[in-house]
């Protein structure tokens, strides 16, 4: 192996590293959004946003979240490839 195939696969797996930390990172956040600590805020059925109740808004929100920064984390992850 030449210098710059090291130098390519080092630059691989430190970009791995940072998107598997972003995911973690992504996941703890949107679990505790869902959890004990922040979901007793959004539990309630009023006000309607979008046609929905607050609590499942918030769900639905924060899926979407998960799912856009999952997106990036891919993009982040793979576009060099």
């Amino acid at each position: 192996m030449d210098e710059s195939s090291v130098l390519k696969e080092k630059e691989n797996l430190e970009r791995e590293r940072k998107g598997s930390l972003f995911v973690l990172i992504l996941t703890i956040v949107v679990l505790l959004m869902h959890t004990v600590l922040f979901y007793p805020f959004a539990n309630r059925a009023e006000p309607f946003v979008m046609g929905l109740p607050f609590s499942i808004f918030w769900t639905v929100l924060w899926i979407c979240i998960e799912f856009v920064g999952l997106v990036v984390a891919y993009e982040l992850e793979f576009k060099r490839r």
